[in-house]
């Protein structure tokens, strides 16, 4: 069986909660990343992603250079431990119909794990999973 850990993406691309949103558009621009982890005080306090920025900012008419992450995150933040199977790490997904999750251990951010990532595994280990 596939642990979370053996496909899980690090290290994780995160901000500071009071980051303004036109730099979080940056960086998700520049690594060409779906998502960020949004912190706070340096834990993992919400996601950022393009449905965010789709359905929250661009729909609202919001200024960019003023407003912060922190309002429009998607929060409280559901994560995985890296012990996790592959297949219940995807049975969680459907099922809260999201399409990533941290991957924390004891409070550390250690990686996070999407949907392209589970779909990448089966397919280079069909009988694994």
């Amino acid at each position: 069986m596939i642990k979370v850990r053996d496909v899980m993406v690090s290290p994780v691309i995160t901000v500071d909660a009071n980051t303004a949103i036109e730099e979080v558009c940056r960086i998700m621009g520049e690594k060409h990343i779906g998502s960020v982890i949004v912190t706070e005080g340096g834990k993992p306090a919400g996601i950022f992603t393009e449905r965010d920025l789709l359905t929250k900012v661009l729909v609202k008419d919001v200024k960019l250079l003023k407003e912060r992450v922190k309002e429009f995150m998607s929060s409280p933040l559901t994560v995985i431990t890296p012990d996790f199977e592959l297949r219940e790490a995807a049975r969680i997904m459907t099922q809260l119909k999201i399409r990533r999750l941290p991957v924390v251990e004891e409070g550390q951010l250690l990686g996070i794990i999407t949907s392209a990532d589970i779909t990448r595994a089966i397919g280079e280990n069909p009988l694994s999973i």
